[in-house]
């Protein structure tokens, strides 16, 4: 090759190769200083680095590709606007006027007792047959009075109709597996429930007993409040519950300091999950339930089993007792739902079954309705 001569495929200086670019020229999709790409920003062309940002954001938020909108501009995107289906504040809040089903009427829960003549139908005129259905009931009285037999009575004929129920056992052990002799809970759960349902013990075994749930929550346990709502709200969601005797609610806490609390806690919780629930309580010497006036403030309902003196000759002639003893009646303090018997009830016990009925010496002018 001759000097100055180009060999082939050599590139003198000042030649430009194809696809290379000289100064000051432009290549296809470039952007020069001053110019504005389509959907930017106007004013953003004078400034490189802001225009850089301003792309990689409309691609991220798809304003290029068609994406997903950017979330945080949702509420602002009209058509695309999403519903939060946390409701905050507004789930506490209720308008009456968008419920169904407005007016409701008290239905019962049969016991089988004195307890179903406590409270009326709504026109009181007969006695509504039962407990309140769905209510929380406190039952108070001194001891040995029947209350427990009641109340085992009652749970054994709504479990025999084929209602799952819970019984909360506080005060006792349930079954003595020690061979001790006692005649243990069980034992008088199976023998009462026999004599109010007329069945044998092979029949309450497969027709009652399947039905119930025992909790034991006794306090000498370690048991401690938080640990019985824990395990009771377990238990009846778990089984469907929506019959619960507790015997007894005093006993849940031993300070006794809580009952009232505690038992507004539990009527809220039953109110929820359409919970008919019997707590069994105590009286203190005074002659008022444990918990006082804030325990009958905050029960739906409260029967009160006491002792009345006959104090003169005439209430004795009355009550069918003798002058200056004493005998045993209940009465129905309140109820939020139904009218109450506006008379003490005079009580015996049934001698099948031990619970609480209603006595044949109860006064006429008193008499106790019929069930309609």
């Amino acid at each position: 090759m001759q000097p100055g001569m180009m060999q082939p495929g050599m590139m003198q200086p000042g030649m430009m190769q194809p696809g290379m670019m000289q100064p000051g020229m432009m290549q296809p999709g470039m952007m020069q200083p001053g110019m504005m790409q389509p959907g930017m920003m106007p004013g953003a062309g004078g400034n490189p680095m802001f225009a850089m940002m301003q792309m990689m954001q409309m691609m991220m938020g798809g304003g290029m590709s068609g994406g997903a909108v950017d979330p945080s501009a949702v509420p602002f995107s009209g058509s695309h606007a999403v519903v939060d289906p946390d409701a905050g504040l507004d789930a506490e809040i209720i308008r009456p006027a968008t419920l169904d089903e407005l007016i409701k009427e008290q239905q019962a829960v049969p016991m089988g007792s004195v307890l179903d003549l406590l409270c009326l139908t709504p026109d009181g005129e007969h006695a509504l047959g039962g407990i309140p259905r769905g209510c929380t009931i406190a039952f108070a009285g001194p001891p040995g009075t029947g209350k427990t037999r009641t109340a085992l009575a009652g749970i054994a004929r709504v479990a025999a109709a084929g209602q799952r129920v819970a019984l909360v056992v506080a005060e006792e052990g349930f079954h003595d597996d020690s061979g001790g002799g006692r005649d243990d809970l069980c034992s008088r759960l199976v023998k009462i429930a026999m004599a109010a349902t007329g069945l044998d013990e092979k029949a309450v075994k497969k027709q009652v007993l399947e039905n119930i749930y025992v909790l034991e929550s006794q306090y000498h346990k370690g048991q401690t409040w938080d640990d019985f709502v824990t395990k009771y709200r377990y238990l009846v969601e778990k089984e469907q519950i929506r019959f619960v005797v507790i015997d007894s609610l005093n006993m849940l806490d031993p300070s006794k300091n809580r009952t009232a609390d505690n038992l507004s806690a539990l009527k809220t919780y039953n109110h929820e999950k359409g919970i008919t629930c019997m707590c069994v309580g105590q009286i203190r010497d005074s002659g008022s339930p444990v918990g006082g006036e804030a325990l009958q403030h905050t029960a739906d309902v409260v029967f009160l089993l006491e002792l009345m003196s006959l104090s003169s000759k005439e209430i004795a002639e009355m009550w069918g007792g003798k002058y200056r003893d004493q005998i045993e009646v209940i009465r129905a303090i309140k109820s939020v739902t139904t009218p109450i018997f506006a008379h003490p009830i005079r009580v015996t016990r049934s001698t099948a079954s031990g619970e609480l009925v209603a006595h044949d010496a109860q006064p006429e002018q008193y008499a106790v309705l019929t069930v309609k």
